[in-house]
C-alpha cells in the first residue's frame, strides 16, 4: 500500500524564515522548500515589474511512521514559541496528509526553469529546456531543498558570482562554499571554470544532496563535498569535524545566516588569502551589523552590499 506524507507549510517574514528554516530542515525529509512571494512594483520607467516581497512560504514533508509525532511536535513547538513572544511576523502553520504519489509530485510543482543574471539557468532535472548559446545550465533535484535558486539570497550570490567571473576572479581559482546546501553555488563556480571548490555543510542530508547534484552536473572532479564546518567543530545537536586550512582559498561564498557568518568569521579570515573575495549572504537586513562587524574584525573589508527585499549579501575583500 502506498504510504502517506505530512505536509507542513507556513507564510513567514524574513525573520521568521531565518528562524524556522533550520527547524524545517531537521524535522522534514529532504529539507525545506522556500517560495518567495513576488510583489508588484514599478521601475524607473513606470513599468510594472515583480520583485521578492517581505514574505515567503516554507514547506517541508515527513513520512508517516514512528518518528512523525516527535518531528511534528518539533515544528509546532518552534512556531508556537515564535508566535508566543511575537518574535517575527508569520501566518498559521498548515498541516495536511497527502498520498505518496502526491508527495512525489509535490516538490515538482514548486519549481520551473529559472534564469538568473545574464547566463545562469537553473533547470529541474525532469524539465526540458533548449539552451541559448551562452547559457550555463545547472540541473537541480528539488527534493534536495535549500539552494535551488528560488530564494533571493541564492539569486544575489549567483549574480555576484557572474560579476566576479567577468572580472577574472573565478576561473582557475580555488574556492570555498561554506554552508553549501544543495550545492548550487559550488556547481555554478565549477561551471564558471573554478579549479576546485570545497563545499562544506553541517547537515548530513545537505552534504549527500550536494554530492549527488555535483555528480548529476559532471562536476564531481572539481567539487569536494564534506559533512563538516570551517574552523572549530560545532558542539550541539549536530557535531561535525572542523576544517582548518590557512590561506587556502582565492574566494568564498557563505550563503547561511548572519549568526553563523559571525561565528565563522575568524575561520574565514584564516582560510582566505590576502586579496581574496568573500560573498556573505543569507543575512536579513536588521542583522547586517552582526555579520559585517565580525567580518571586518577578522580581516575583511566590506566593499558593497546587495539587497533583495529584506535579504542582503555583503561583498567583501580579505585585507
Amino acid at each position: 500500500m502506498p504510504g502517506k506524507w505530512l505536509e507542513f507549510s507556513i507564510r513567514a517574514s524574513a525573520e521568521a524564515a531565518e528562524a524556522l528554516t533550520p527547524v524545517f530542515e531537521k524535522a522534514g525529509h529532504g529539507g525545506v522548500v522556500i517560495e518567495p512571494e513576488m510583489a508588484p512594483q514599478k521601475d524607473e520607467t513606470d513599468e510594472l515589474t515583480f520583485a521578492p516581497g517581505k514574505f515567503s512560504v516554507l514547506r517541508t514533508y515527513m513520512p508517516e511512521g514512528r518518528e512523525v509525532t516527535v518531528r511534528r511536535k518539533t515544528i509546532e513547538d518552534a512556531v508556537s514559541l515564535l508566535k508566543a513572544f511575537d518574535l517575527a511576523p508569520m501566518g498559521d502553520l498548515e498541516v495536511r496528509w497527502i498520498d505518496e504519489q502526491d508527495w512525489a509530485n509535490a516538490w515538482k510543482q514548486h519549481y520551473s526553469v529559472l534564469r538568473i543574471g545574464r547566463r545562469w539557468v537553473i533547470k529541474p532535472q525532469w524539465q526540458e529546456y533548449s539552451p541559448l548559446p551562452h547559457d550555463r545550465i545547472i540541473e537541480m533535484d528539488p527534493g534536495m531543498a535549500f539552494g535551488t535558486g528560488q530564494h533571493p539570497t541564492t539569486q544575489v550570490v549567483l549574480e555576484v558570482l557572474e560579476e566576479l567571473d567577468r572580472a577574472g576572479e573565478v576561473a582557475g581559482k580555488e574556492l570555498l562554499d561554506l554552508g553549501t546546501g544543495s550545492g548550487v553555488l559550488s556547481i555554478a563556480a565549477a561551471r564558471a571554470g573554478a579549479m576546485s571548490v570545497l563545499a562544506l555543510d553541517v547537515e548530513e542530508v545537505a552534504a549527500r544532496a550536494a554530492t549527488e547534484n555535483a555528480r548529476q552536473n559532471d562536476a564531481q572532479g572539481i567539487i569536494t563535498v564534506r559533512h563538516a564546518t570551517l574552523g572549530d567543530a560545532i558542539n550541539g545537536v549536530v557535531t561535525v569535524p572542523g576544517v582548518e586550512l590557512d590561506a587556502a582559498f582565492d574566494g568564498a561564498v557563505a550563503n547561511i545566516v548572519a549568526r553563523v557568518i559571525a561565528e565563522r568569521a575568524p575561520a574565514l579570515g584564516r582560510a582566505l588569502r590576502p586579496g581574496a573575495w568573500l560573498v556573505a549572504s543569507g543575512i536579513i537586513a536588521e542583522r547586517e551589523a552582526e555579520a559585517a562587524d565580525a567580518l571586518v574584525a577578522h580581516g575583511f573589508t566590506v566593499e558593497r552590499r546587495e539587497q533583495r527585499g529584506d535579504w542582503l549579501a555583503l561583498v567583501c575583500r580579505k585585507r
